[in-house]
């Protein structure tokens, strides 16, 4: 008998999005949300399912806390210990796929994205798992190690630990009280009998992983038909029961904290060394006003940085760095019981001296809503409306969703809303805006101050955070009545945002559809600067990506410089911050930062106002040293070097980063720049920033819904702002390649921490396509995990091809937490890490005709697929005007040369490069408790200057581009 399907409405999507989508439910209950994807080309394309579970944490029962995350990982694992650790998870990674599974309060999601020639497959694994999941008792101490490591990450987070503190404060009997992730104290120190607990995930198990307790999302390039025969087919005989969720209507939002919730104030230890104010309201939950968002309305506006706004008040006494807004839709305080809104400032040290000021103004901000008409609140609705309805053009910004979003919606809201619920505003609802203003203007919200000044007397019992709580003062009160009949004459409603789009027309279109050059090609050259240009005829979308490449001797002078222009940049955006801010408001984005000799600015979104970010990021150059002030210099400075501890703490980026120093594509090491930032003065930035203009390089490329004058217009605004001149001597920015010794060189050095990474380079000279192919196929075998070595299994291991300054070379990188027996782990780690390089390339002269023809086939679907987003063809075009090599149509060209390369070819290629030897680099880094920092230092830079020295470099590399691409 045919399985009988129920089919529900279709999602509205926008005019642009030429997706399918078929919603259904299945016999048994089961929820499906259908995507087809027009199929771009014949090479095969990636595939996603993503299928929740109505079970999560908020289920749990007392004595066994984190027992729907332990589920969650117990569920898929192997029939015996020894056996893999997730047979989904195994199969999708073995074919080049990946898998990740998520918990929520309510929920449990299992996602994962592999090629659509393997989406059936995976099906059936899913399927048959939740069948009938063998969940073995001899398995459970995996079950728990899991959750353990997974707490453990988390619990370094201040979010994650302000939130366990926030549900420490639950009324009882209300479940977001509990302790929902779970780890070794709740799942095995607290439990008496595994026995009772392996009972306990089986009954879980049964009475709530049935098939009308499920929602199923799958997204593919395949006819829509196709993937509702493959619903049926796999889950159509899940079974199905009448067991129901627990009930969370019976919860009042009123009443799900104790009252020390807002009557104390609660004093945080932090742990990512910030100083955060945040001011916490119970509202309903939000789920059910998905049509008219009040929440998301009044978070845009007070986190809105334009004139009159908080921040903007806050920011120009220098109080405050970064504001924020809105409900907290984390994974465990998104729920259907109530919502939580949150206002957070990060103080700088003067903010935090006047705390006082900062909660004044921010009440008072707060009152403005309330004091507003209806008429008021009726138009910043219909702004709301207006950029909503503009985002509704771009379907692959805002609406291509990823399938374990769509199948949360599928659950949560109707489908006919699944694509637009809590992202565009239909009904203007000033009622549900009023009330809850009228929440915001209570005086009973959670008030906690994350610092370190504070002497702490309290800890929460699961995360160990250490806290104190006092009594809200009176004075706090007080200014909260204040701010009721006391106006701030700084603060008031936002005006419209001018970032904000309004012409989409589509230029190509308008020209009708002229046949263009497949490839950006040059418009200007000028001692100064180049425009690369190329309008879309691909991707049809409205947007466009200015890029620009400031190339500047100074960074190379000396570290204090490389240094300062780190800073400099940081400050430039800070400078500019206000209109930054509103541009992410209106969906534009900016980075800006230091990379390699020079600083890239990248802007991207709706091309009609795109102008004014670039003309505010030069305004931001060129002015911002007159302006700055010492308490910002010191703030940017803090910031700055707690970055540089980050990466020099990080055993892989730091390996990495002393091979790059090593090689010459980076003068110094992190640990050089941390150092010589100590030293900077503010007039020294000062002077750094008014002479960086005057040696200067720009490449530009603007590519995307742009015309060839409005590009001109853009550079020519730029340029004549900057006021740029030549670069005197050319060799100060020139990218050369230090040319290593035969044979193999190794750099071994202890560094703070418990891990250890062991990373080589190995260096093969000029680069070619063919070369950089039979590279890629070989990562294909070193990342997957079949192929590792015993020793290997338990580290993380990494390969990928590196192309620098025209010169090959190829990183293989291993991390390894425990660091018990470092120096002999770091020594195993090496010569496993030989094994696997030896039998990669060995692999090639074993293989079979049909695997090496799947291993093709996995290269050319994964890495050498066409750009599928303007932004990866411009990421692609832009690196090949900054690296100066100009092979435009990289990838493309690379596919070609991968469809005509045979398995005697790559044979060929491997033995003949084995006979000239190896050129490798190795830096080991063991970690150690309490090593010698300075000592090491100082040994590390010893060695890196003592192999540099008498060693060649590889030519510079010199490439005039061509018309069509090189």
């Amino acid at each position: 008998m045919a399985e009988q399907v129920m089919y529900l409405e279709d999602p509205d999507k926008s005019e642009n999005d030429e997706d399918i989508y078929k919603s259904l439910e299945l016999s048994n209950g089961l929820r499906a949300l259908l995507v087809s994807v027009p199929k771009i080309g014949a090479h095969p394309h990636t595939a996603s399912c993503s299928l929740m579970v109505d079970h999560g944490p908020f289920a749990d029962p007392c004595n066994y806390q984190g027992l729907a995350h332990m589920l969650e990982h117990m569920i898929f694992m192997g029939s015996t210990p020894d056996a893999g650790h997730n047979v989904v998870f195994e199969h999708v990674n073995k074919h080049g796929g990946e898998c990740w599974s998520t918990i929520h309060s309510e929920d449990t999601q299992f996602t994962f994205r592999v090629s659509d020639l393997h989406l059936e497959s995976s099906l059936g694994y899913l399927a048959i798992a939740l069948k009938n999941p063998p969940m073995l008792q001899e398995t459970m101490e995996r079950g728990r190690a899991i959750v353990e490591s997974e707490f453990k990450r988390v619990a370094k987070k201040d979010a994650n630990r302000r939130s366990q503190l926030l549900a420490s404060l639950a009324t009882e009997g209300y479940p977001h009280g509990a302790f929902h992730l779970g780890n070794m104290k709740s799942l095995k120190d607290n439990v008496g009998d595994d026995k009772d607990l392996h009972a306990a995930l089986h009954a879980a198990w049964r009475d709530n992983y049935a098939a009308n307790r499920m929602y199923v999302c799958l997204k593919a390039h395949l006819p829509i038909d196709v993937l509702e025969c493959m619903v049926i087919r796999h889950f159509g005989q899940l079974r199905r029961n009448d067991i129901k969720a627990p009930d969370l209507s019976k919860f009042d939002y009123r009443n799900a904290y104790r009252s020390e919730f807002h009557e104390q104030v609660f004093y945080v230890e932090d742990v990512q060394k910030c100083c955060k104010l945040e001011l916490t309201w119970v509202l309903p939950s939000m789920r059910s006003y998905y049509h008219s968002n009040p929440d998301k309305l009044l978070s845009r506006l007070i986190a809105y940085k334009g004139e009159g706004s908080l921040f903007a008040y806050l920011h120009r006494r220098h109080w405050a760095c970064h504001l924020g807004a809105g409900t907290d839709e984390a994974h465990f305080n998104y729920h259907s019981m109530h919502g939580l809104f949150k206002v957070y400032i990060y103080l700088t040290s003067e903010g935090y001296k006047h705390i006082d000021e900062v909660l004044l103004a921010t009440f008072a901000y707060l009152q403005i809503f309330a004091s507003s008409s209806n008429d008021a609140l009726q138009k910043l609705y219909e702004d709301q409306q207006k950029s909503q309805a503009a985002e509704f053009r771009l379907p692959d910004r805002l609406y291509d969703h990823d399938v374990d979003e769509l199948v949360f919606r599928s659950k949560y809201y109707p489908s006919k809303y699944i694509l637009t619920a809590r992202q565009f505003t239909y009904d203007m609802n000033v009622q549900h805006l009023t009330e809850m203003i009228g929440i915001l203007n209570n005086f009973k919200f959670n008030l906690m101050i994350t610092s370190q000044d504070k002497v702490y007397d309290k800890q929460e019992q699961w995360f160990g955070t250490r806290y104190t709580s006092k009594p809200m003062p009176e004075k706090w009160k007080k200014l909260w009545i204040k701010s009721q009949t006391q106006r701030i004459a700084e603060l008031f409603l936002p005006e419209p945002n001018p970032f904000v789009a309004h012409d989409f027309t589509m230029f190509w279109h308008q020209q009708g559809r002229p046949k263009l050059p497949p490839y950006p090609k040059r418009l200007t050259k000028t001692d100064t600067c180049e425009l690369w240009f190329r309008q879309d005829d691909k991707f049809g979308k409205p947007q466009a990506y200015l890029c620009f490449f400031f190339l500047t001797p100074l960074l190379r002078g000396s570290v204090k410089n490389a240094a300062m222009c780190d800073m400099y940049a940081s400050m430039v955006e800070m400078h500019v911050q206000k209109e930054l801010d509103l541009a992410e408001e209106a969906n534009l984005n900016c980075r800006f930062l230091v990379m390699d000799n020079g600083l890239r600015l990248f802007v991207s979104g709706y091309n009609e106002k795109l102008h004014l970010i670039v003309e505010a990021i030069a305004e931001g150059m060129t002015s911002f040293s007159n302006t700055i002030v010492e308490g910002l210099f010191t703030y940017s400075a803090q910031v700055q070097a707690e970055t540089y501890l980050e990466r020099i703490n990080c055993p892989c980026t730091a390996s990495k980063n002393i091979l790059q120093c090593v090689l010459g594509e980076k003068p110094w090491t992190t640990k050089d720049l941390n150092k010589a930032l100590n030293d900077i003065t503010l007039e020294e930035l000062q002077t750094f920033a008014q002479k960086l203009p005057q040696e200067l390089y720009i490449k530009a490329l603007i590519q995307g819904n742009y015309t060839e004058q409005a590009a001109h217009k853009v550079l020519n605004a730029l340029v004549s702002r900057l006021k740029c001149k030549p670069i005197g001597d050319q060799r100060l920015v020139e990218n050369r390649i230090v040319k290593l010794p035969r044979g193999s060189k190794v750099f071994c050095f202890d560094v703070p921490g418990t891990g250890t990474n062991v990373t080589n380079y190995y260096q093969f000279g000029q680069n070619s396509l063919r070369a950089e192919v039979i590279f890629n196929l070989i990562s294909i075998i070193v990342n997957t995990p079949h192929y590792h070595t015993e020793g290997l299994i338990a580290g993380e291991v990494e390969g990928w091809t590196h192309v620098n300054a025209g010169i090959l070379g190829y990183y293989l990188s291993v991390n390894f937490e425990d660091n018990s027996a470092a120096e002999n782990s770091a020594n195993r780690m090496a010569k496993d890490m030989e094994i696997l390089r030896r039998q990669s390339w060995m692999f090639f002269h074993q293989l079979d005709d049909g695997s090496y023809a799947a291993i093709k086939e996995q290269l050319l679907r994964v890495a050498l697929a066409p750009p599928p987003t303007l932004l990866d063809e411009v990421g692609e075009n832009f690196n090949e005007i900054i690296q100066g090599t100009y092979v435009f149509g990289r990838t493309q060209k690379k596919a070609h040369v991968m469809r005509s390369l045979t398995k005697a070819d790559v044979r060929r290629f491997l033995s003949d490069t084995k006979a000239r030897n190896l050129r490798k680099l190795s830096v080991q880094l063991i970690g150690r408790e309490t090593p010698n920092v300075e000592e090491l230092d100082k040994e590390l830079d010893d060695a890196i200057n003592d192999f540099k020295s008498g060693l060649g470099m590889y030519q510079k590399l010199s490439v005039e581009p061509c018309v069509d691409g090189n």
